[in-house]
């Protein structure tokens, strides 16, 4: 690899990295022009509560941060991304942690989501980086009450979470909360759907359609 290779190579990894800090601190703001830039016109998003275009995935989520209770709040934490570049093609993967305060339900309560973003990027007639496709694979996830003192006797016996799925059984337990139904493709660590879901990466990279 050439010299001049090897710039054009860092600099399409830090955009790529931008983006990826951009997103989340667009999210989790309420930036919305900034956030929908993160996105190809045509982008999709899979995660938890929404699967589909990103456009409708940032229309959503205008609601619920205007639905947030007073206390409540959001944040998504990413980490460093491993990325590999072909041309005006890439993939990403990035650790994620998602933190959320939940307010009187019926006690006061603290929620974090371990698990990875893994995206497709494009490069295309402008120049510029932005996620083609986003699918979140969960990890694990937990709660905590923010003062023991106010859970009800036998709240977390009486949990019933073995509807969901294991990796991120919490937060699917806290849209149960406010109504809203996961998604049936949620992909977990380690499973045969995360497996192909690299393999698909792979093969699109490679200049392959996307399935």
């Amino acid at each position: 690899m050439s010299n001049n290779d090897r710039l054009n190579l860092v600099a399409d990894e830090h955009e790529i990295d931008q983006v990826l800090s951009a997103w989340a601190f667009a999210r989790d703001c309420g930036d919305w022009d900034i956030l929908s830039n993160c996105f190809q016109p045509d982008a999709e998003i899979n995660i938890s509560w929404f699967s589909g275009p990103a456009s409708e995935f940032i229309e959503r989520s205008k609601g619920m941060l205007a639905d947030f209770k007073p206390g409540e709040h959001g944040k998504h934490i990413i980490g460093r991304a491993r990325i590999n570049v072909a041309g005006n093609r890439a993939t990403s993967e990035c650790h994620a942690e998602l933190l959320r305060r939940v307010v009187g339900d019926p006690f006061d309560f603290d929620a974090i989501t371990w698990g990875r973003f893994f995206d497709l990027f494009e490069k295309r007639e402008d120049g510029v980086w932005r996620i083609f496709r986003r699918t979140m694979v969960y990890e694990k996830d937990r709660m905590d009450p923010v003062n023991p003192a106010d859970v009800p006797a036998g709240y977390f016996e009486a949990m019933d979470l073995s509807q969901y799925p294991p990796a991120c059984q919490i937060l699917c337990f806290r849209l149960s909360l406010i109504g809203r139904a996961p998604m049936d493709n949620i992909i977990q660590a380690g499973s045969d759907a995360e497996a192909q879901l690299k393999k698909d990466a792979k093969s699109w990279l490679m200049g392959s359609d996307i399935t």
